[in-house]
């Protein structure tokens, strides 16, 4: 049997095997139990701690024990992703800069390149930062109608003229817009539509003004694709190329995929294809507040800021990274209040963790042939429940 063979077949028994070794683990007598990081799994990273490095050219692994997690509760997590009705396909835990548990689903492999859908936005989030800090853009209340000629005209609502660049960050545009039926009806749903438009900026322009920018807050990947009009304009350049000599290599991600339209606009809201490893570095960019090696590719400031609530009233949302209130039962949860999540539909993840120095990057396929049940709460009290000595 070829090794590809060989990795598939257990790709497919893995949940299974994952039951049966920590049923034979918890009927030992505690004098058999196997010592610290001698246990095995094709999930648990291998090797030494060898101390701090930079990720650019490959991520190093080595034992849970070796940075202070527990291999037999790691493998409890990934018998919960490794369930065949949550469709995961794929999933890697690093913690203090080394993977200690990385699995693959579904024929899905290491080297495949996954769609990001809303993963998207914290990265659009971090160009803007970028133009921010770099000096195309004075700062976040900048208005936006300045990008947007549409925008100037005299019978323009002039309540689409007092829009800025903070207002599409923290989702408070005003402008109409309906992302709540895609699964129902997606013929309604504002996002499908504009996907399929030649000009997906101009589908936005259009939209009739429903609030007040500022006063309420609803989900809109339109306000994300204005921002690609934003950047653009600022720099001169679309989103993807702002991104990738400034954002994408310095990480060492260079064959990166960023979706666009058919006027090579960036589709700002989703469009990223990458795979999990390099979900990943871009985790690790932001647990790093912004730094990378000796170079600091977004500021410290931008990234405090963006993981910081909109307000009390609105406390699970930042600058397109969600919160940690907005998890289920969040009150109650072991999960660190400092917890940020990059967050696509179908429960594409990059979740970011500073007080343990964690990252970890989930995938999925669409989940309409499955269970559609998956818990991120649940997940990631797995996750802490990991932790020695939490």
């Amino acid at each position: 049997m070829t090794k590809t063979r060989r990795r598939r077949l257990i790709r497919r028994i893995a949940p299974w095997l994952t039951s049966a070794v920590l049923i034979c683990l918890a009927c030992r007598d505690s004098s058999q139990q196997p010592g610290p990081g001698t246990l095995r799994h094709e999930f648990l990273g291998e090797g030494e701690y060898l101390g701090e490095y930079w990720p650019t050219d490959g991520w190093r692994e080595c034992r849970p024990e070796e940075v202070g997690m527990n291999s037999a509760a790691l493998l409890l997590v990934h018998a919960y992703a490794a369930d065949p009705e949550f469709n995961t396909e794929g999933l890697v835990i690093v913690k203090e800069g080394y993977i200690v548990g990385e699995g693959y689903f579904r024929d899905f492999s290491i080297d495949d390149r996954h769609y990001s859908y809303s993963v998207a936005k914290s990265f659009t989030s971090a160009v803007v930062g970028m133009a921010i800090d770099n000096g195309f853009i004075t700062g976040i209340d900048e208005k936006v109608f300045q990008y947007y000629p549409q925008w100037q005209l005299p019978n323009t609502d002039p309540r689409k003229q007092q829009i800025t660049i903070r207002h599409l960050l923290t989702m408070m545009s005003g402008i109409e817009w309906n992302e709540d039926d895609y699964y129902s009806d997606p013929s309604q749903n504002d996002a499908f539509i504009m996907h399929r438009r030649s000009d997906m900026n101009q589908y936005v322009l259009d939209k009739p003004m429903k609030d007040t920018p500022g006063e309420v807050w609803y989900y809109s990947t339109g306000n994300s694709q204005l921002l690609s009009g934003v950047v653009q304009g600022a720099t001169d350049q679309t989103v993807y190329e702002y991104a990738r000599p400034n954002l994408l290599e310095p990480l060492g991600i260079e064959e990166i995929g960023w979706d666009h339209d058919a006027t090579g606009q960036t589709h700002t809201g989703s469009g990223v294809r990458a795979t999990v490893r390099e979900f990943a570095k871009f985790g690790y960019l932001y647990l790093n507040k912004g730094r990378w090696d000796k170079v600091q590719i977004v500021s410290a400031q931008w990234v405090n800021e963006s993981v910081q609530p909109i307000s009390n009233d609105l406390s699970h949302y930042g600058y397109h990274w969600w919160l940690k209130p907005v998890l289920s039962e969040h009150q109650n949860s072991i999960v660190p209040d400092s917890t940020f999540i990059a967050w696509g539909i179908y429960t594409q993840q990059i979740i970011v963790i500073p007080e343990e120095r964690m990252v970890i990057v989930r995938v999925g396929n669409d989940p309409t042939t499955g269970r559609n049940d998956w818990s991120t709460t649940t997940f990631l009290t797995k996750v802490m429940e990991s932790v020695i000595d939490r």
